[in-house]
């Protein structure tokens, strides 16, 4: 398992299913762009605390970013 991909791949697939895209996400977690681009194609792994941030404006646990296909069980 690789923990970069499924973290990114739970932001991604939660992102687009709310409609935002990755400047929205990055806007309102306080992040630049960039790193939530690079974390979504698991060039880069994210710190506990951005996993939290990205967490709570996606609307989910921190738990969930970090589950294989936790994208699954969002509503």
């Amino acid at each position: 398992m690789n923990i970069k991909r499924v973290v990114g791949d739970n932001i991604r697939f939660i992102r687009e299913k709310r409609g935002q895209t990755q400047d929205d996400l990055a806007i309102l977690a306080k992040m630049s762009k960039t790193f939530v681009g690079d974390i979504e194609r698991a060039q880069k792994a994210a710190t506990i605390v951005s996993v939290a941030k990205l967490a709570k404006v996606l609307g989910v646990p921190p738990a969930l970013l970090l589950t294989p296909n936790g994208y699954k069980s969002v509503e």
